[in-house]
Order: C-alpha cells, then structure tokens, then sequence
C-alpha cells in the first residue's frame, strides 16, 4: 500500500525536484547552488498552488467568520441531540459541511508531498557526499556547528525554524490562536524530523522558509505585485549577463535560464499583450459553449496520456524481448514493471494533473485543457509515427546507435508538431465538439488496445519461459551466436578501438599484472603518439580513414558535407578489406548509424554493445538480484516522455542512457556492464574457422570512456567495490576501466593461442584520444601543452602485434600517430593501399610534425555543416616526440 501511494504522490515529485537538481547544477557544477536552484525552482513551481490554496482558505475563514455568532449562540442554548440537529440544520441552509472546515489546511495538504519527496532525494543524493558550504563541512551530514560536552548542536534546523516562526508570525497576522498554534506547531514537527538529516536538506528547506518568508512579507504590502517586481528585476538582469556573457556552462542550457529570466523582466509587457489577445480571444469566441470549457476535454486527454505513458510505451518495450525482462531480482515477472510504471503515470497524469487542474479556476483549467489537448496530440504523434531508428535497445534502455536524425527528419518533426498544435486548438475554438470527443475516445480506445495486446504477449511469453527453466533463471543460457570470424589457414587482421582509453596506464597496468605480458606477446608499445584532437569527433576519422580525414584536411574539403566525410572515413577499411578478398566483420564504429553501410552488402554489420549485459547477469547473480528494480523502475516512465518528446529533444533526455537521472550509481554499473560484457564474451562470440580465406575485423569499445572502480584483483564490475587493488592509480576510476579492458583483451588472446589464430592474425589496438586527468605529477613523461592542456589528453594509446611476432612486449619511442592505423592494418597485405573513396595513398604524412586541433567542441550537431566548428586559435603543431614541450607550438588556422 505504501508502494502504491509513493509511486502515485510522492515518486512524481521526487522526478520534479531531480530534474531541477540536475538543470541547476549542470549549469554551475555546483552542488550548494544546486539545493538553493532546486528551492526557488520548487517555490516558484508550488507558488500559484499556494495562492490557489490561500483563496480558498480565506473563502473558508470569511464563511467561518459569519457563521461564527450563530454557532455559537447554538451551542450556548442547546445542548445533545438537539444541538447536533440544529447546527446540521444550518449548516444544511448555508450549503456548508464541517468536513469543509478542512479547506484552512490546503498548504499544509501541498506541503507535505513536496516535503517527503525533498526528503527522499536529498538524504539519498551521493553528490552532496563531503561537500562543504560556508560554515557546513559536509552536506551529506547533519551539520554539527558545535558541541557542548557530548552534545551535539545542529545550528541549521534551528535557523530554519526561526525562519519559518518569523514567517508565520507574519502569515497569521488576524488569524484565530488555533490556526497560528497549528502552524507552529508544524514548524516544530519540521524541526524534529530534521535536526538529524543532511545538511543539504535542511539547507533546501531553509531556503523554502526563507523565501515564505520573503512572499509573506511581499503579500501583507501595498503594491505587492510591483514590489516583487522590482526586487527580482536586479538578479534577474545580473544573472542574464552572467550566464550569457561570463558562465562556461553548457550553452543550452545557459540559454533556457537566461530567456527565463528574460520573461521575468519584460512581464509587464508580456501582460498587457495577453490581455489584448485574451480580449480578442474573449470577444472573437463565445467560450462558454466551446470544447475548451468541458472538463471531459482535459479528463480524456489526461487518460490518454496516462495509459500511453504507463502501459503502451512501457509494455511494447518489455514485449520486444520478454526474456530480458523475466527472472530479474526478486521480480520474476516483467508484467511488474508494467504495473509500476503505470502507478507512476496514474500520479503525474492522473492524480496531480487533475489535482491542479480542479485547484484553479475555470479561466486557468482553460489554458491547462488547451495545453494537455496539444500535448497529447504531439505526444502521439512523436511516439507513433515519428519512430526514429536508434539500433536496439538494451535491457537497461540504452541504444545502440546514435540519436542524431538528418536535419530533414528534425525539420519535418517539428513542422507536423506545429501542424498538429493549429489543428486541436482550431478543433477547442470552434464549435466542433462532437467530434473532437469521438477522436479523442478512439485516440484512447487505440492505446488501450495497443497496451492490452502487449499485455497479454508478455504473460504468454513470460508463461512458456516459466515452463523451460532452462533457458531463464538457472544462470545458463543457450549457445551465443558467432559474430567475429578468424581463420587458422588465412591472414586475420583485427583493429580495436578503446574509445579514451589512457596511453600513460599501460606501463603500470603490466607492472601491476606481470601475467598479462604472456598474453601480449609480440605487441609493440608506442608511447610517442599522437591524436589529432582530444574528443571522438576529430580523432576518430583519421584512425579509420587515415590522413585525409584528419581535422585540418576536412577543413580544406570545404565543399563536401561534414557528415559525408565522417562517414566515408568509417568505411574506408572497411571498404577497402572488403573489395581486396576480406571478409568484413564491422561493430560499434563510433557516432555513426548501420544504414551508411547499406551499399556494401559483403560488409557484416553487428552492434554487440549492450547485446550480452542479459547474458553477463545471468552468470553474476549478485549484481543481477541487487540491480535491475532500482535502474527500471524511474528510467520506464522516463523512456516514455523520451518517446513523447520531439526528436531534437531526445538526446537531451536520453542523457547518454542516463535519463536526466542524478543518482545513476546503478545506471552507471549498468552501463558499464553493457561495455564490459562486449569484451568479456569476445571468445564465445569469436569463430575459428579452418576454410580458406582472410577475414578482418574492426571493433569499438568504450569500456574506458567512462570511470568506474572494479573489484580487484580480477577488476571484474561489483555493485559495493571494497577491494581497489594496490597498484600506482588504485584510486583512479579511469585506471580501473583500463585495467579490466586489458585483461579482458589478455583473456581473449589466450583464446586465440589455444585456438591457433594468434601467429597469422595482426592486431592493432588505439583510441582516439586520451583524457586530462589533471595527475600529471603521477606521470613523469606528460607535460603541459601551450594551450594549458595536459598532453595525456591528446596521447593516443597504440599497441601493434604483427604476423608471427612471437617476442615479449615492445616499446618503440617513434613518433606515430592513431592516423597511421590505416596503413599499419593494410601495410604489407594489400598492394599500394589507397582510400576507395578520394584514391589517396594511405601512407603516413606527418614529416615535418602534424598539426591538431584543441576545440573542445565535442558534439556532432554543434559543428559546422562543412567543417568543423574550430577557431582560428585552436590549433597546435607537434613533431618527434611529443613529450617535449619545445617540440609544441600554437599556431593560428583560418579555415
């Protein structure tokens, strides 16, 4: 029962105070911000509830205030039964309840959820975890100013209640002693509850009080309304220009702040235009008699959205893969995630929807039908119709593929949404009642059905599942198919980029693991090398393109789309093994999507991304068991506002598989048993063949883009990791990942010895760039570059073991750079190698040095239609070895 009223009271307003959190402090990066963000967020949010709520206790006060006299009278003459009659009686004559008495405690009503959900998210928020604030050491826990002997004062919640005492003596000024003993009563339960909690939460609830405080200060006042005004218009334009001219943070969402802030000083004018268009509006239409002014108009766009959002979406994903659903933790069903999901809609669709909008008045719940109606159009049609190919999807709801749609698609999105918005409120402002009701009806009918028959497929499927223990909950599944093929007669060459993976940790990763050294035998070591940019976007092409697609040659080739030449550098290997008797095996190639491969049909195409994390938890039941619940149960509804929302929109919510999700621990362990399990499973999906022929195949993990700790000595992924190992970097997250990357390559190395592909197969390993990890004291060979970057952020990890190279592992100093993949994979197999698309020699060029850029402009869709968004200034020169800083120069580039 608990369950069932926190995923329909509190659980949507808890995903309301963490998007604010997260909004807020991606912006400033700063969790102290974040909290007091969160507060004027939630205050401002709750502002027009308390007003509402306000009205109505004054109506009930003001009823009370009359009836008063007679009541009393009443109860001084009569006394029993007789008494009872006579006031229900004249309470019957004024058309007034007791029960209505209830109305003075609204606030109260609207400040208790938001309270728990507040409670529920900041004691549980790890970012809050040793971050101090002025006097507080430690947001995480209670504060601790002082202490007398053994006892310990918590100064915080004291200060809050003084706070809300002071509000309230201001609030309650002409009330009855029984209203203002209710409300400080209130401010002492307050204090109670929270004298122990985090600092970061008293904290929040501090600056509530606080800014009561200000509103009941503001509302006793002549002229509140202007008063307001002129206090917020200082911050407002100071926080404009700080955050458009002087912030560094992300540029959105600088922008949404700003224009935010923009509304607030010009609304006076933007008042007198709503009115005028109210007027012309109230004049044009006679809205008592339209759609707009029938509760059953909002009510059916309600319901329609609640059973999209929390049964059709969510059972249609579930239904996709049944399998990958069933025998999770303690839930065995799937249909269970179905179920929460649709209490979590029924409290954002249904309960608080229809809350605020029975809370307003009839002009508000006008604008709220108008507002749902599009909503629910759009919504319908974004999920529907607009159903953008992402690859698959994971078992914790990542894609494979990229999000980014052509410009076209976006284009045509947003031109139907707008289409669609004109059309409903045509249908609101005219007399198409009748009408509008039967599509609605049919529009809720659909989904409903649409749901139900996935329903029903799950229960089948999670029912035959049931009766073949053998393929669900014993831990063992059936054989995984082939996706890599070698061969023991032919030549092999295999190319696998580690996306971020750290040059500078492999000497220490073979100092730590001795072991390792065996099983990468014959691998030379080129620590002097170079990218050709510090994000994917610039270092990418040249590693599988070569030269010709380094940042500098595709600013030359002005005249050709930036999006083209990325995608032929990706293919350029391929493409290239392929038309010399290869056979091509391609997976995971970076910020591209399977379709640009559709001309080359001898070319295989895999994602295994994410593709064995089902099959990974199977076998580790400890991380299975703790898991799942905890990252399905907020990402399911969220998927379905991903699904609602507009396709320029999605990336943002996807958030890299996060779902604007601030306490990702367990998504984050997800994600990175998705990357791990790719290369952990790599000998089972790995086929040795002995038939005549050459095969190739070009991979790409990012198990060591993003940190995370592991479980030493095996460095295997565990929930609660309490053993780091003991090596040089045991406390470095990045160091981690590229630990368990090199023993999982190690361990399918020895696979390829015991199997006899090792000798004939070429293996080249790289990334595309490193990562400044601000540690270069602990790396004796990284320096400082011009720019006042860390040169680990530009040094590319490349390892190389050619045919029948049988001695211990190599290190070379030559210069090289992850450009020279291409020729280092074809050198000495194919004849004169050249790029099947421009013809040029994939030899390397980089006599003289090689030029790369310093943008930090790492998403595809900020860049140039053309060529990338580069400055003139973002540029350095390197030649010979990159460990020199007199080899470095900063130059200037116009392209």
């Amino acid at each position: 029962m608990l369950d069932f009223l926190y995923n329909i009271i509190i659980f949507p307003l808890e995903q309301v105070i963490e998007l604010a959190y997260l909004f807020v402090f991606r912006i400033f990066d700063n969790p102290s911000i974040s909290i007091f963000g969160v507060s004027i967020a939630v205050s401002t949010f709750t502002l027009p509830m308390y007003f509402m709520a306000e009205k109505h206790q004054q109506n009930e006060r003001d009823i009370q205030n009359r009836m008063r006299p007679v009541i009393s009278n009443i109860r001084a003459v009569f006394s029993g039964d007789k008494r009872f009659m006579i006031l229900s009686t004249y309470y019957r004559q004024n058309n007034y309840h007791p029960i209505y008495a209830l109305r003075t405690s609204l606030s109260l009503f609207i400040q208790i959820p938001f309270f728990i959900a507040a409670f529920r998210f900041l004691s549980r928020l790890d970012l809050l975890h040793s971050v101090p604030f002025l006097f507080i050491k430690d947001l995480g826990a209670p504060d601790r100013l002082f202490t007398i002997g053994s006892l310990t004062i918590n100064v915080l919640p004291i200060l809050m209640t003084i706070i809300n005492g002071i509000s309230g003596t201001i609030y309650t000024k002409g009330f009855r002693p029984i209203e203002k003993i209710q409300l400080y009563g209130m401010a002492l339960v307050f204090l109670v509850l929270l004298y122990n909690s985090p600092a970061g939460l008293v904290l929040y609830w501090t600056s509530n009080n606080l800014f009561s405080l200000v509103k009941n200060i503001l509302q006793k006042a002549k002229n509140s309304k202007r008063i307001i005004y002129i206090v917020l218009l200082p911050p407002c334009l100071a926080l404009t220009v700080f955050l458009i001219f002087v912030h560094r943070g992300a540029l959105t969402k600088r922008l949404l702040v700003a224009f935010g802030c923009l509304i607030i000083i010009f609304l006076p004018f933007i008042l007198k235009l709503f009115g005028l268009i109210k007027n012309k509006i109230k004049t044009a239409v006679d809205l008592p008699k339209t759609v707009l002014y029938q509760n059953r108009t909002f009510i059916l766009s309600v319901l329609i959205l609640l059973v999209c959002a929390g049964l059709t979406v969510p059972s249609t994903v579930i239904a996709s893969s049944v399998a990958e659903f069933s025998f999770l933790g303690s839930y065995d069903s799937p249909l269970h995630y179905v179920l929460v999901t649709f209490f979590q809609s029924v409290g954002f669709f249904g309960f608080w929807s229809l809350s605020l909008f029975f809370l307003f008045s009839t002009r508000v719940r006008h604008g709220l039908t108008m507002a749902f109606s599009v909503f629910c159009f759009t919504a319908l049609i974004n999920t529907f119709i607009f159903q953008a190919n992402y690859g698959f999807l994971t078992q914790n709801l990542h894609f494979s593929d990229s999000l980014q749609s052509p410009d076209i698609v976006n284009t045509l999105n947003i031109i139907t949404l707008i289409l669609a918005a004109c059309l409903v409120l045509t249908l609101l402002f005219t007399r198409k009642r009748r009408f509008f009701f039967f599509l609605q009806s049919i529009l809720l009918i659909t989904v409903f059905g649409i749901g139900m028959r996935n329903v029903i497929k799950i229960a089948a499927g999670f029912s035959e599942l049931s009766q073949n223990p053998n393929e669900n909950n014993t831990g063992e599944l059936t054989e995984l198919t082939k996706i890599y093929s070698l061969s023991k007669t032919g030549k092999n060459v295999v190319i696998i980029m580690l996306d971020r993976a750290i040059s500078g940790y492999v000497p220490y990763i073979f100092e730590e693991k001795p072991d390792l050294l065996k099983s990468f035998e014959g691998f030379t070591y080129y620590p002097n090398s170079i990218s050709f940019g510090g994000h994917t976007v610039f270092g990418a092409p040249g590693l599988f393109g070569g030269y010709y697609y380094t940042p500098t040659e595709i600013q030359k080739r002005s005249g050709e789309l930036l999006i083209s030449k990325y995608n032929d550098s990706m293919r350029v290997l391929p493409r290239l093994f392929s038309e010399n008797s290869f056979t091509v095996t391609v997976s995971d190639q970076p910020n591209i999507k399977n379709e640009i491969y559709s001309e080359y049909p001898d070319i295989n195409i895999q994602n295994v991304k994410g593709k064995y994390t089902y099959h990974f938890l199977s076998r580790h039941k400890d991380l299975q068991d703790f898991e799942y619940s905890e990252v399905l149960h907020p990402q399911l509804i969220r998927f379905s506002f991903f699904e609602f929302s507009p396709l320029i929109f999605r990336e943002f919510i996807y958030d890299d598989g996060k779902y604007l999700n601030v306490n990702f621990r367990q998504s984050v362990l997800m994600t990175t048993i998705d990357r791990y399990a790719s290369l952990d499973f790599l000998p089972e999906i790995t086929d040795v063949t002995e038939k005549n022929g050459n095969f190739c195949v070009i991979f790409d993990n990012i198990l060591t883009h993003e940190p995370a700790f592991f479980q030493a000595p095996g460095y295997i992924p565990v929930f609660d990791v309490t053993d780091k190992g003991s090596g040089s970097f045991s406390e470095e997250s990045h160091y981690h990942v590229n630990m368990a990357a090199f023993l999982l390559l190690g361990k399918w190395f020895s696979y390829l010895k015991q199997n006899e592909v090792y000798d004939n197969t070429r293996i080249i390993i790289v990334s595309d760039h490193g990562l400044d990890l601000d540690i270069h004291s602990s790396f004796p060979n990284n320096i400082q570059l011009p720019n006042g970057d860390e040169l680990e952020f530009y040094n590319a990890l490349l390892m190389v073991k050619d045919f029948n190279a049988g001695e211990n592992l190599q290190t070379d100093y030559q210069f090289m750079t992850n450009a020279d993949v291409p020729f280092l994979a074809a050198d000495g197999i194919l004849e004169n190698p050249k790029d099947p698309f421009t013809g040029k020699d994939l030899k390397p060029q980089k006599e003289g040095g090689v030029t790369i850029t310093t943008s930090h402009i790492w998403d595809n869709d900020k860049q140039g239609k053309f060529t990338y968004a580069i400055k003139k200034d973002e540029w350095l020169h390197v030649h010979d070895d990159i460990f020199k800083p007199e080899n470095w120069t900063k130059i200037t580039k116009q392209y």
